[in-house]
Formats: structure tokens, C-alpha cells, sequence
């Protein structure tokens, strides 16, 4: 993996004044790291959880811009992560767990 810093935030965008009212603080070396523009530049809907028969999912919208990368991510109940992307403009996306697993968390990365 590379060792680039990704940032993430879970169906919305995260401001820096929004993280300081959500109680939510970043690491050092990402406010380092992170311009303000990357950090504007990626805008997504509430992402939601579904199910199409033995599979669950998590789904989210979103879009970007300038050179931002984002990838959706959902933890699953068997210890997985399954991820999706690199995008970079707007997408709808679906990312599936296994087959009779459940979908515990869903969040977007973006670097």
C-alpha cells in the first residue's frame, strides 16, 4: 500500500469547523498534509445500507473535484473490508459483503 494519507469522512463532508463540532479530531500530520481544497473537494449524499436477498450493501453518491480520488469502503461481519473505486467525478456506488454477511460499517476515503 502506498503511503499516501487518506482522509475519510461517512456520507458527508467533513469541514474542519464540522469536525470541531462533531467532537471529531484529526491527526496531526493530516492537518499537516491536507490542503483545505482537498478536503472541499469531494461531496456525497448520506450513504445507507441495503439488501438484495442473501447479500448486504452499502451505497452512497458522490462527486469530486480537481485531482481528489474517493473510494467506498464497508466492513462486513465475517473481519473483511471490501472497497471500490479509485473515482473521480460523481458516482453512484454500490459496495457488496459476502454472501450471508452483514454490512456493519460504510464510509468514503478520499486522498
Amino acid at each position: 500500500m502506498s503511503t499516501r494519507t487518506r482522509n475519510r469522512i461517512a456520507g458527508f463532508l467533513v469541514t474542519a469547523a464540522a469536525a470541531a463540532t462533531l467532537g471529531i479530531a484529526a491527526p496531526a500530520a493530516q492537518a499537516q498534509t491536507a490542503s483545505p481544497a482537498a478536503v472541499l473537494s469531494v461531496n456525497c449524499s448520506t450513504g445507507s445500507f441495503g439488501s438484495d436477498g442473501t447479500q448486504q450493501y452499502f451505497t452512497i453518491s458522490c462527486s469530486a473535484t480537481g485531482t481528489t480520488k474517493w473510494w467506498v469502503n464497508v466492513s462486513c461481519s465475517n473481519g473483511t473490508t471490501r472497497t471500490a473505486g479509485p473515482y473521480t467525478t460523481f458516482q453512484n456506488v454500490r459496495v457488496y459483503c459476502p454472501p450471508n454477511t452483514t454490512a456493519l460499517r460504510g464510509w468514503v476515503s478520499y486522498v
